[in-house]
């Protein structure tokens, strides 16, 4: 979770919608099945594990763990990649909610019409950087190309 805001920060500089990144990661960190400190219900099972004959180990949580682990990781990545696009369209080009809500304010929405990863679109995101333009500003769409901020404003 602590890597959620340095990968919407990369999915924005890419230029691609920050859920294609953000889905797989947020769903990834509920697959922690091996350690004994990976979920407060494994730390109870450790800590009861005391009144046992043979105390639990880190070893007995791993080799259990394991395999639903692996077979948690193979349905999960199936579904994230099913139910990504079908719910939340994240093969679509960036969209304009994480273009308005960014906080640094280095994105905007420009009047560039164009194919944006194999859709046609009226208006795509444009990362602001700064430049060597007139204004000082320029831009860059999906595909690399830059332009100046007042030219597409």
């Amino acid at each position: 979770a602590t890597l959620l805001p340095v990968m919407a920060s990369a999915a924005l500089q890419a230029v691609v919608n920050p859920l294609r990144l953000l889905l797989p990661a947020t769903i990834a960190t509920s697959l922690a099945f091996l350690l004994p400190t990976a979920a407060p219900s494994n730390v109870v099972a450790l800590a009861k594990s005391a009144d046992l004959a043979r105390m639990l180990r880190t070893r007995d949580f791993f080799w259990n763990g394991l395999p639903l682990t692996i077979a948690a990781v193979l349905v999960c990545a199936a579904l994230t990649q099913i139910l990504g696009e079908v719910m939340f369209d994240v093969d679509g080009p960036l969209p304009r909610w994480a273009c308005e809500t960014t906080i640094s304010g280095n994105c905007i929405f420009a009047k560039i019409p164009g194919f944006v990863e194999g859709r046609w679109v009226q208006e795509q995101a444009c990362i602001i950087n700064q430049g060597a333009a007139a204004d000082g500003m320029i831009c860059r769409i999906w595909n690399g190309t830059t332009y100046s901020t007042a030219d597409v404003m």
